[in-house]
């Protein structure tokens, strides 16, 4: 580890330590929840932890990009709050820094950072999911304007948030060709008049996701991002950061959750004898640190390539499965080893079986958002392996 890197870690644990928010000191209201934790993200981008690599003009650090990396590695490891606009930071922000004009880049970027405005994400929709390609929205060019017609669904905290990159079909593809032509990414303001957002509960009971109906909503031309036609290269440039980057802290954070849940098997006993002991237990929890590891490495191995210099390109893909499997293999492995005894726990222990209880029912979720287990594969069979066409 270099003497920078080491500072900065120790800065970084010493931030956290004085000011990091426990699980409990967050509102259960999830409004005010959220208003909390647009403070959050305030204080660490005042810190200098939010888009510490970003470029300064824009309101950025403009410092080397492994630092936002070891950052992200010590907020996880903390088990500090995530932050509120990770949509923003972590997957449109990157593409408006890459494909967004002067101007969008001056408008967007610094709200971003400070969580002034949070952003969504308009991209799948009921009868395009994993065939993204097949979406249905249509923007139609009128007097310097376009006309946005559709729906979007899985729209993470759209109900609070300002913007959306929305991936519409500004032309149709004409005969024979690809059916991702002719795609485009509009940013679009959620106070626009025709804009509907439908909150939809999940089973954890959180209202995470929503739906987007777009009823003749107008966007100005200039919120077009690149040019037209460019919506399915700017939304392929935008998956692979969501799939790839974000894998490195995520996995301290799955080892976090390890140790959490080993603490935990070693603290409830069952008929007289600790949870820990057993060595089915033992197996279990062997296996799920196995896959975490796993994913430790793949995730180095990308995130040196792109701090080589390179792309997040299609092995982001099986970083994504791992991420999923991992993430799938550990809440499961809780849930079986925690089961017998979570009827016989105290209630001072119930908000602990209540985050392995959510955590699992959320983690059904890892191996469909970002794009699901079968596309990563078929993403690597045909990319990575280069097999025949069926």
């Amino acid at each position: 580890m270099a003497p920078e890197e080491r500072r900065l870690r120790e800065e970084v644990r010493a931030f956290l330590a004085e000011n990091a928010p426990s699980p409990s000191d967050l509102p259960r209201s999830l409004d005010a929840r959220i208003e909390a934790l647009r403070g959050w993200q305030a204080s660490c981008y005042r810190a200098g932890y939010v888009g510490r690599a970003w470029p300064r003009e824009f309101g950025g650090g403009g410092r080397a990009s492994v630092e936002q990396i070891v950052v992200d590695q010590e907020l996880a490891a903390a088990g500090a709050p995530e932050f509120v606009n990770v949509v923003g930071l972590d997957v449109l922000g990157p593409s408006l820094l890459r494909f967004g004009t002067e101007q969008q880049r001056q408008r967007h970027i610094p709200p971003i950072l400070d969580a002034r405005e949070i952003w969504c994400q308009g991209f799948s929709e009921p009868e395009a999911g994993s065939d993204l390609a097949s979406l249905r929205t249509r923007a139609v060019e009128r007097d310097g304007r376009f006309v946005l017609t559709g729906q979007k669904t899985w729209v993470s905290w759209g109900q609070f948030a300002r913007w959306c990159g929305v991936l519409a079909r500004t032309e149709d593809p004409g005969h024979g060709q690809p059916r991702h032509r002719g795609i485009s990414m509009l940013i679009v303001d959620m106070n626009s008049p025709g804009v509907d957002v439908r909150p939809m509960t999940q089973i954890t009971g959180h209202a995470e996701f929503c739906e987007l109906f777009f009823d003749d909503v107008l966007v100005p031309e200039q919120n077009l991002l690149s040019n037209r036609g460019d919506g399915w290269k700017i939304a392929m440039y935008t998956l692979g950061h969501e799939r790839g980057t974000a894998a490195l802290p995520r996995q301290v954070k799955l080892r976090t959750w390890l140790d959490r849940l080993a603490f935990t098997l070693g603290d409830r006993a069952l008929d007289g004898r600790a949870l820990l002991d057993d060595p089915g237990a033992q197996v279990s929890l062997a296996q799920a640190m196995i896959g975490i590891e796993v994913l430790r490495y793949h995730a180095q191995r990308t995130v040196g390539e792109f701090l080589a210099g390179g792309a997040v390109g299609p092995d982001s893909s099986s970083v994504k499965l791992l991420m999923a499997e991992a993430e799938q293999r550990l809440a499961a492995t809780a849930v079986e080893l925690l089961g017998p005894a979570m009827e016989q726990a105290d209630p001072a222990k119930q908000d602990e079986d209540a985050f392995w209880e959510e955590t699992y029912l959320y983690s059904r979720a890892a191996s469909v958002y970002g794009g699901t287990r079968q596309i990563q594969r078929n993403i690597i069979a045909d990319r990575v392996l280069t097999l025949p066409q069926e």
